[in-house]
């Protein structure tokens, strides 16, 4: 907060998301069924970020100025990120992050004892409605975000970290305003001049006590939404929720990677999920993305252990080949990481068949020799590369 204006501070930052219904992705975006978010829905981040772009092309046929004179609008384009600690909540809590959990992985998790979230091969990949916001100066929402990239990652003792990234269908940034003139039952909301850039399709905002009133359309400074009442000069402000949030931090010093059925006390370890979705932005007529398709996907990552004698075997089982002139073979094995050392406060990866890839041997002037491992999970009967449990 400024001295005499606020400011949206980093600090202050509230973040939601919300899976959509299945048969509507996009959330049913700037109509007044657009999906609702609630504090229960908040989700505690390390950091965001959400980008939004529309294309506008020059215009090129022949004129006479060298100057550009006049630009054509292009596809619009929306891609976001986010990074978590990881934060078990215990008991059968689902992950604060769960949504985004499920868009990565799509398949359902259950056991009334634990969360584990296991992969589909449907395309239907569930998709969120996502918002942050800060100090009543803005709030925007992304609709239809669907998950391309989802990473675990621990090292040297940090804590372990979840993160995500990927697109999505629609944008809405919400700012602030004042109500000019009154309204009683009214559904044209009347901003004072100016003000209406302020706010888009889709916005969510709060007045004269009332929240969660969605802009369905605009012209000018003039808001159009669900039949409500106001006074003149009331402060119009970005709708944000008390967040009802769960679950703290994995530490960095609990939990074990087991390779091969052997503990190896590794000094960096990720996995990373890739969905290899394309998105349908090319057709016709159509502002950006309307819908994805999933193509294969891949679950790879790496293992940093350091040279010791008893940990070779790790890395030589990489590439067997009995004579000079005999075709190699290549070894798969299990993997099992560990994350968190309290039980009902773990999670755990599991990776029943993993196959190490080739890397280089690090041995610097004086120090130890690190073996890096990195690996690619594969499937064994289908859609169980990796199996992620919560609160174990």
């Amino acid at each position: 907060m400024g001295a005499s204006t606020d400011h949206a501070l980093g600090r202050n930052l509230r973040f939601f998301v919300v899976k959509e219904d299945a048969a509507y992705p996009g959330g049913r975006y700037g109509t007044s069924n657009q999906k609702a978010l609630a504090g229960g829905d908040a989700a505690k981040v390390l950091s965001t970020s959400m980008e939004f772009t529309v294309t506008r092309n020059d215009r090129m046929d022949a004129r006479t100025s060298r100057s550009v004179m006049e630009r054509i609008t292009g596809k619009q384009e929306v891609s976001w990120s986010c990074e978590s600690y990881l934060l078990p909540a215990g008991s059968t809590t689902a992950p604060d992050i769960d949504p985004l959990i499920e868009a990565a992985m799509g398949g359902a998790f259950g056991a009334s004892t634990a969360k584990t979230y296991k992969f589909s091969d449907s395309n239907a990949l569930p998709t969120v409605h996502m918002m942050r916001t800060a100090n009543d100066v803005l709030r925007e929402d992304l609709f239809g975000c669907y998950v391309e990239e989802m990473g675990i990652s621990a090292s040297g003792g940090e804590e372990p970290k979840i993160s995500f990234s990927g697109g999505a269908f629609n944008y809405a940034l919400t700012g602030s305003g004042t109500t000019e003139g009154t309204g009683s039952s009214a559904t044209s909301l009347i901003t004072e001049s100016g003000q209406g850039v302020n706010f888009m399709v889709g916005s969510v905002i709060s007045f004269n006590s009332l929240a969660d009133k969605i802009v369905t359309a605009k012209s000018s400074d003039t808001l159009t939404i669900a039949s409500s009442s106001w006074s003149d000069a009331q402060a119009i402000t970005p709708t944000t929720y008390t967040e009802t949030t769960a679950g703290n931090p994995v530490n960095g010093i609990s939990g074990s990677l087991v390779l091969n059925s052997v503990t190896l006390p590794v000094t960096a370890f990720d996995v990373t999920v890739t969905n290899g979705v394309k998105a349908l932005s090319d057709e016709a007529f159509e502002k950006g993305t309307s819908d994805f398709v999933a193509g294969y996907r891949s679950v790879k990552g790496n293992i940093s252990v350091r040279a010791r004698k008893d940990f070779i075997k790790s890395l030589a089982q990489r590439y067997v080949q009995t004579t000079a002139t005999a075709d190699p073979t290549f070894s798969s094995v299990a993997l099992v990481v560990t994350l968190g050392g309290t039980t009902g406060y773990k999670v755990v990866a599991t990776m029943s068949k993993i196959e190490i890839d080739f890397a280089g041997i690090e041995v610097p002037e004086a120090e130890e020799a690190v073996l890096s491992l990195p690996f690619t999970a594969l499937g064994t009967s289908g859609s169980d590369e990796l199996t992620l449990a919560w609160n174990q």
